[in-house]
């Protein structure tokens, strides 16, 4: 029989996830319901056309707080030139020395980190980084002809 923590802690989660889903299918209901309104009032205005055919626009994430425009690229890019073998994590504490973020702080050195790595790996599909190794020992340097 499992202990009585784990099962308090399991049922503690399965209420937390159930209301998260709860609140998304409350918003989806309410995105829907609105959406039908929208076709309706396209449909007064036009009504030889279907607004099904209307191709829906890809949403993207939010933007980081943490960068300018073009200032993460920037950044990563400058931390290579100096054309030593850097991990991400390395390329990361640089990131945050540059910004003069607190450097103790786990939670934004591990979002600036994958940002990076996004950047990064970017940067290797157009050949101007190199990525040496694979996983968590994976190093970086610029591309010899970049």
């Amino acid at each position: 029989m499992a202990d009585t923590h784990v099962i308090s802690a399991l049922r503690e989660k399965r209420a937390k996830v159930a209301g998260c889903v709860a609140r998304l299918e409350r918003q989806l209901d309410q995105r829907r319901a609105d959406l039908r309104h929208i076709d309706g009032v396209l449909r007064l205005f036009q009504p030889d056309r279907d607004p099904d055919e209307i191709k829906p626009k890809r949403t993207y994430a939010r933007r980081t707080r943490y960068f300018g425009r073009g200032e993460l690229s920037r950044l990563c890019w400058e931390s290579l030139r100096d054309g030593d073998l850097l991990s991400t994590d390395d390329i990361a504490g640089r990131l945050i020395d540059a910004k003069c973020f607190d450097a103790a702080d786990a939670v934004l050195r591990a979002a600036i980190r994958d940002q990076a790595l996004t950047t990064l790996r970017a940067f290797r599909k157009r050949g101007t980084v190199e990525q040496i190794g694979l996983g968590r020992g994976v190093r970086w340097k610029l591309a010899d002809e970049a």
